[in-house]
C-alpha cells in the first residue's frame, strides 16, 4: 500500500491529512481511501454513512416500535478498519473522547457508543480529505469562542 500511495504525491498528501487524527494509522486511512475510490462518488457526509452501513434503521409499523440498529448494508470494510481507531480515538482524541463519554450512560451497551464515533471519525476523514486541512484538536473550542453576529444590530452614536 505504501509503495502505491508514495507513487502519487497528491495521494501521499491528502492521507497526511488524515493520519493527523489521533488514532488513525496509515493502513486506516488508505483502506478507507481505497474503498472510497478517494470520496469520488460521495458528494455528502449522509451518503457516505449509507455508504458504510452507519445508517439508522428504525424498525416500526402500526403502533409497534421496535429498537433501532446500524444497518449494517453497507462496506464491511470500512466499518471493520475503524473499529481500532475508534477505540484509540475515545482514549487519545479529546474532541471524540467528549463525545463518547456523553453517549455512553446513555446507550445499553458501550459499543453502540463506540459505533457512533467511528460513525463521526468517518466523517472527519471526509471533511477533511475534502477541504485538505490537518486534524486541529482546538476546532471545537476556537468555533465557539467565535464572535456571533447578531440579525438586528443597531449600532448607538453617542
Amino acid at each position: 500500500m505504501q509503495a502505491l500511495v508514495s507513487k502519487t504525491t497528491a495521494l501521499k498528501r491528502r492521507i497526511l491529512y488524515l493520519e493527523s487524527i489521533p488514532g488513525i494509522s496509515f493502513i486506516s486511512a488508505a483502506t478507507v481511501i481505497g474503498e472510497t475510490l478517494g470520496f469520488e462518488s460521495i458528494t455528502s457526509a449522509k451518503q457516505l454513512t449509507s455508504f458504510a452501513g452507519y445508517d439508522v434503521v428504525l424498525r416500526e409499523s402500526g403502533s409497534f416500535k421496535g429498537k433501532t440498529k446500524i444497518s449494517k448494508k453497507g462496506n464491511s470494510h470500512i466499518r471493520a478498519v475503524l473499529h481500532m481507531p475508534s477505540m484509540t480515538c475515545v482514549r487519545c482524541n479529546p474532541t471524540l473522547k467528549q463525545f463518547y463519554q456523553r453517549l455512553k450512560p446513555h446507550k445499553a451497551k458501550p459499543i453502540v457508543a463506540l459505533i457512533a464515533v467511528q460513525r463521526k471519525l468517518l466523517i472527519l476523514m471526509y471533511t477533511l480529505w475534502k477541504n485538505e486541512v490537518n486534524y486541529d484538536p482546538e476546532y471545537e473550542i476556537k468555533k465557539q469562542q467565535e464572535p456571533k453576529a447578531l440579525a438586528a444590530q443597531d449600532s448607538i452614536m453617542v
